[in-house]
């Protein structure tokens, strides 16, 4: 492992240093943006430790260089304690995460090397500044991918502010779990977490839920009753679809939001209230301003921080953690014992596009628990079109390398992945469908090549009539 790290401080830097060579980590030091240059053309770093501050140089000005020199490196920026807009902005530009600059080299060395070590392959966990752990699992939120660390970095930097925020991401991607992780990980954990789908309750029930009534104010109004705004105040309220919210409404919502008071119906008296607002939409809130059927001046004061959560077609690698984990939840609940499924029915799950997402997979692995009656998982009874091949089912899916400029029209990282799955296929052709072999050819472990078969649903069983054709 070679570290790369990037300050002004030549103190710190020695200190820093020192405890990458007591941990047996190989460093490289510079102190700005054109050292920094430097040092990339020279050698190849596993992870950049970038400070913000570079004297007069602003140290988020490398990551576009980073991001091109070497792409997989991943950056990790340092920040002030508090600094929560700027780290917010570096992730957004590319960084892999960013971590509290302390005056403790060993905390900063030791918090970098686990994070590189263990966040990833070790089931997303990571020590976080404030010290406390934060475990993916402890949410539901299952997965070692790269998009899903991302997703749990953003958890990690919002969770002591009460700054709102707007989650999108399609139909079954995990938006309340998300939210809830946010309200979880707060200082606001100990007070209420409400969510309310907003496209589930008619119009004039919604007012009455969000804002509260005063008795008599409508038709069965035969008492006060109070609102998710008020009885939530000093916690959480997770507004999801909030896209579906009629604009009469949004106007209300507006104002609750400027002035942190709510007025019930049927009231003239309006109320104080503490409520911390995480709103979702699996819609472009973007596109609906456009076409006005969302309040522009709303979707400002909702998306003051974002966080997209990926599809699951974009983090396939995490699906056989996900399959294992829903089967272990259904044995529990259903008292049975089905085994996990063989590799050719994982591949095949791996490699379908799941258009319904998490939720879509879970009742998919739900039916399968329940139809079965030999303590195994069929795939004709969590998918019901099973007997069609789709793109990924097969090894051929991807015939030849792609003309170079069509990879210049991708993003790095589809380009990546269009280039990778041409290399494996063509791999074990030259192998013979032999993982050892194949192994020994590109110089990594076998259990590379069956992570890469799975992510891309390559199985033996194509290869070897591919290999006869």
């Amino acid at each position: 492992m070679r570290v790369l790290v990037v300050d002004d401080d030549p103190c710190l830097l020695e200190l820093l240093s020192a405890k990458f060579r007591s941990g047996g980590v190989e460093s490289d030091t510079a102190e700005c943006l054109a050292e920094t240059a430097e040092m990339l053309r020279r050698n190849y770093y596993d992870a950049i430790l970038l400070d913000v501050h570079l004297g007069e140089e602003d140290g988020l000005d490398a990551l576009p260089l980073i991001l091109r020199e070497s792409p997989s490196t991943r950056v990790f920026v340092m920040t002030a304690k508090g600094s929560i807009e700027v780290a917010v902005d570096a992730m957004e530009k590319g960084a892999t995460s960013f971590m509290v600059k302390t005056g403790d080299p060993s905390a900063l060395v030791g918090s970098l090397l686990a994070r590189i070590g263990g966040a990833e392959y070790t089931g997303g966990s990571f020590d976080n500044p404030a010290g406390s752990v934060i475990r993916a699992s402890d949410f539901g939120l299952i997965g070692e991918s790269k998009p899903l660390q991302r997703v749990l970095d953003y958890v990690d930097i919002l969770r002591d502010v009460d700054s709102r925020v707007l989650i999108t991401g399609e139909s079954g991607t995990g938006k309340e779990v998300v939210a809830k992780a946010l309200h979880t990980t707060s200082k606001r954990s100990a007070k209420r977490f409400e969510a309310i789908n907003c496209a589930a309750i008619p119009e004039n029930l919604l007012e009455s839920e969000l804002f509260g009534h005063k008795r008599g104010a409508f038709t069965d109004a035969k008492s006060d009753h109070k609102g998710f705004f008020e009885t939530c105040s000093e916690g959480t309220l997770f507004l999801d679809e909030i896209g579906e919210m009629p604009l009469q409404l949004q106007v209300k919502l507006l104002r609750v939001l400027q002035e942190s008071r709510v007025t019930p119906v049927g009231s003239n008296q309006s109320i104080k209230v503490n409520t911390r607002v995480i709103a979702a939409t699996n819609r472009s809130l973007e596109e609906e301003v456009r076409k006005g059927t969302f309040r522009e001046d709303l979707f400002y004061r909702l998306s003051v921080l974002k966080i997209h959560l990926p599809p699951l077609r974009d983090r396939r690698s995490d699906i056989p953690l996900l399959v294992n984990y829903f089967l272990s939840l259904f044995n529990v609940r259903f008292g049975k014992a089905i085994v996990g499924p063989s590799q050719e029915i994982m591949a095949r799950l791996s490699a379908r596009s799941w258009p319904g997402n998490i939720r879509e997979l879970q009742n998919a692995i739900e039916r399968g628990v329940v139809l079965s009656r030999d303590q195994k998982l069929h795939l004709e009874h969590m998918v019901e079109d099973h007997r069609f091949v789709e793109a990924g089912d097969v090894v051929s899916a991807v015939e030849s390398p792609l003309p170079f400029a069509s990879y210049l029209a991708m993003p790095l990282s589809e380009a990546k992945e269009n280039f990778e799955k041409y290399y494996l296929r063509e791999l074990l052709k030259a192998s013979r469908g032999n993982i050892s072999e194949a192994a020994r050819i590109c110089g990594r472990y076998r259990a590379d090549i069956y992570r890469l078969m799975v992510k891309y649903g390559m199985t033996r069983e194509c290869l070897k009539e591919e290999l006869r054709t």
